[in-house]
């Protein structure tokens, strides 16, 4: 399995361009990037989350996060996910409050991977 050397994204054997950024591939195999230099400072919860997400080659896309659920925006933003904070205001004015339970859900299902998506590759992914 060889990953990108810009992004880190998992490329097939043949990929002769990174499918994520774009960037030409070298054509040599590459570990996965180590996640415990990043993750270190995090709790022991999501340093095991980042852990299954990047083993399965990002498959797993996280358990279900109670906290990020209740609190949406109030868990999101401090984790530097202001871009879905943004989102998830601007969807609630634009239909009244009537997503607010659509959003809840959403952070539920998707809240860790919308973190290890910040934290480990740089993106903001809004949905």
């Amino acid at each position: 399995m060889m990953n990108c050397n810009s992004c880190g994204a998992p490329l097939k054997d043949a990929d002769p361009v990174c499918p994520s950024c774009g960037t030409a591939t070298s054509g040599v195999s590459q570990p996965k990037p180590m996640a415990s230099g990043v993750t270190s400072g995090l709790s022991e919860y999501y340093q095991n989350e980042f852990q299954k997400i990047r083993d399965s080659n990002e498959q797993y896309k996280g358990k279900w996060n109670w906290t990020a659920c209740l609190l949406g925006p109030i868990w999101a933003f401090p984790k530097g996910l202001r871009e879905i904070v943004v989102v998830y205001v601007l969807a609630i004015l634009f239909t009244f409050g009537i997503s607010v339970l659509a959003y809840a859900i959403i952070f539920g299902l998707r809240g860790n991977y919308f973190y290890y998506s910040k934290l480990m590759k740089g993106r903001v992914l809004i949905i």
